[in-house]
């Protein structure tokens, strides 16, 4: 009996013994997913709005030629750093630069005393202020460059939400107190903000992200989650920190490499591709981290770099529209502006002490934006161009080259589009010199009702503001009608020259909108070798491609039931663009068809045969479905693909290809592009790849 009992107390710990190896093999082979994102509060933290800066403008700084783990910096030593957005004597001490770096304070006049926004910094009394120092309020303050007002009233209510606090000296006649101006100042657009827009005001709510961020990022996790099981962990991390509620990217990356997780998925839920968000603040801070602790040359990682252009992103749009288009009477004729938040394209980069070293001009997101947008106009037309006259070019011309589009930039007007893109009052402007009446203005890049939207690009178009009271209640569009000149005008006045909807972005469309986001990062977790959980699929060719060359991947077992599939993609076309570009050289978007880059990356391309596909409710199967990998994988050109179908399941009917919509839970018709009836083959051209399969109308 005694021997028994030893015996099983042996198994015991040999099993604890081999469940401690199984989870440390495990914890190797899993993918840890960080998902990154701004976490600016919903409401106000000092320590946010303090750093928000330095973590998102600014950045680490090379400090030495040759400095390790400097990954990514822009500029030439001595002016190399992370980010480079704003000019290195705003954000750089340097002797004598008081006047630029340093010439104020900003201080909140308190019983008498004048506290420093700067915790670090001593208070001052009247007496301690040199007679002929301005002492400036901060509502009178004007911008140095436009002379506009840098801290207005409330629009709204006339409000002014920064009363009580004081800029103290000037450019002038300076006063230096030894903190930038530029940290000083950063807090104030925040305060400002929360006074205008609303918000919690206490924590934990007032210190985490917005409820339809939270919502989102929830869905998306539960999905992923739910489709691969223990073989992923999904974790947040943030570009600025509030301390005791969330967590630097940086932090989190660091606690996946020190538990001995060996693959990571960086993410980030940006609707347009573009470096600034993915290789700058997401990309090359968590790859600086992991060189700095020694493990980056162990890692094996890939990003997920966009939201944009799928089924799943343009239903979502085609329901979001749905209200403000159908308001309308069927055979209406309506003006569509799309609107992204752009970055700017006419900023020179100079490594020089007032330069700005980031390389606008090289930004893919000019590319990548317009492109997301043909796709969104596709289908937008699709679902409700049969009932109505939807407009979105000038004279209603059928073109898709960008300047005949109602195309636009909502954070960015004048010189800095750069003579190539149009602000959202350009196109409104526009829309109204064409010669309608009734527009709609869709926001299509944020994930949510953010500030950018609410008020900031509102500010810069002179567009009408939400109230507070619409922003509790969560109304997040505004019809109003304006003049030729673009004042808001009474609608029933004969000066009114246009009827105009501000469309909301996707507060009420949080599980749609993390529909979209999973199925792209099923796509990068699908680079790793990993499929959903419930996924039954053959694979049947796999190939390595590369951006430079492009390949043909072809199933050519001619016993394979997806024999004949295949996919063709060009080679890179322009091999220095935009990465070769100088100021001088570079070019925009302007044809699609005629693009800078196909595929973004070199990848394997797999071509499976999913055995379990979902069922196709309005149409019959007439083929096998068809999967190519990475799933939602993205190109800036055509590719061209080659399905087999069944011709005795297709009998005397016209086939037509589909792709599976997460979305909608249904199949979307393509253009067919050529059929091979003698070989049953039918051929079509994308730029995002999932399951497809043959099909015809039953």
């Amino acid at each position: 009996m005694k021997s028994k009992k030893i015996y099983i107390a042996t198994i015991i710990v040999f099993l604890v013994l081999l469940s401690g190896i199984s989870h440390a093999v495990s914890v190797k082979d899993k993918v840890a997913v960080l998902i990154t994102s701004w976490g600016a509060p919903a409401g106000f933290n000092f320590d946010y709005a303090w750093n928000n800066h330095r973590d998102c403008r600014i950045g680490d700084r090379t400090q030495y030629p040759g400095q390790p783990c400097k990954i990514g910096h822009v500029g030439e030593f001595p002016y190399m750093v992370h980010l480079g957005v704003l000019p290195w004597g705003l954000t750089t001490a340097w002797p004598g630069g008081e006047m630029v770096y340093d010439n104020s304070g900003i201080y909140q006049l308190l019983d008498g005393i004048y506290v420093s926004m700067s915790p670090d910094l001593p208070s001052l009394t009247p007496e301690m202020i040199s007679a002929g120092i301005p002492i400036t309020p901060l509502v009178e303050v004007q911008h140095a460059m436009t002379g506009e007002l840098k801290y207005p009233v409330d629009p709204v209510t006339g409000e002014d939400h920064l009363a009580g606090w004081y800029k103290i000296g000037s450019g002038s006649i300076p006063f230096p107190n030894g903190c930038g101006d530029l940290y000083e100042q950063g807090p104030l657009g925040f305060m400002r903000r929360l006074g205008i827009l609303g918000g919690p005001a206490e924590p934990p709510e007032a210190y985490l992200e917005n409820s339809y961020v939270l919502e989102i990022f929830d869905h998306t996790r539960e999905m992923l989650e739910k489709s691969f099981g223990n073989m992923i962990d999904v974790r947040f991390g943030k570009y600025g920190v509030i301390p005791g509620y969330t967590r630097h990217e940086m932090d989190v990356a660091e606690d996946f490499a020190a538990e001995g997780f060996r693959k990571m998925l960086l993410s980030r839920e940006t609707t347009d591709n573009n470096n600034y968000a993915n290789e700058g603040m997401t990309g090359n801070y968590i790859k600086e981290r992991l060189c700095e602790i020694g493990v980056l040359d162990e890692m094996e990682i890939y990003q997920t770099r966009q939201v944009g252009r799928t089924p799943e992103f343009n239903s979502m749009n085609v329901m979001n529209l749905k209200r403000f288009i159908e308001a309308y009477p069927s055979g209406t004729k309506i003006g569509i502006i799309y609107l992204t938040r752009g970055l700017p394209w006419g900023i020179e980069d100079k490594s020089e002490l007032m330069g700005t070293q980031r390389p606008w001009y090289r930004e893919v997101i000019h590319e990548n934006g317009y492109l997301n947008y043909l796709s969104w106009k596709k289908a937008i037309q699709n679902a409700y161009g049969d009932r109505y006259d939807l407009v979105f070019t000038k004279g209603g011309v059928e073109s898709d080259i960008l300047e005949d589009n109602f195309f636009s930039y909502a954070m960015h007007v004048g010189d800095e589009l750069g003579g190539h893109f149009s602000s959202v009052r350009d196109a409104i402007q526009s829309a109204k010199e064409n010669g309608l009446d009734k527009i709609i203005v869709a926001p299509a890049h944020w994930l949510y009702d953010a500030p950018d939207i609410t008020l900031y690009m509102r500010e810069l178009n002179n567009l009408p503001y939400l109230t507070r009271e619409d922003i509790a209640a969560e109304q997040f569009d505004l019809t109003y009608c304006e003049d030729n000149e673009g004042n808001e005008v009474d609608c029933g006045s004969q000066d009114a020259a246009a009827e105009i909807t501000l469309a909301p972005s996707f507060s009420h469309l949080t599980r749609e909108f993390a529909t979209a986001y999973y199925v792209v990062l099923r796509g990068t977790l699908e680079r790793f070798g990993l499929y959903p959980e419930n996924l039954r699929i053959k694979p049947a060719a796999s190939q390595m491609v590369t951006k430079q060359d492009g390949a043909t991947v072809k199933v050519n077992d001619r016993f394979s039931l997806i024999s004949g599939a295949k996919i063709v993609i060009p080679p890179d076309p322009y091999p220095d663009r935009p990465e070769g570009f100088t100021y001088e050289t570079a070019v925009p978007i302007n044809d699609p068809k005629d693009t800078n880059d196909c595929l973004w990356e070199d990848t394997v391309i797999t071509i499976s045969h999913q055995l379990n596909p979902p069922a196709m409710k309005h149409v019959q199967p007439a083929g096998p479905a068809v999967l190519f990998s990475p799933y939602r994988n993205f190109f800036n050109r055509d590719v061209t693909i080659t399905l087999p179908y069944n011709s005795k399941k297709a009998g005397s009917r016209n086939v037509n290809v589909y792709i599976y919509n997460h979305v909608t839970g249904d199949w979307d018709p393509l253009d067919l592009e050529s059929m091979d009836q003698a070989g049953a083959l039918v051929t079509f051209k994308t730029q995002v790849i999932g399951l497809f399969r043959a099909g015809v109308k039953t």
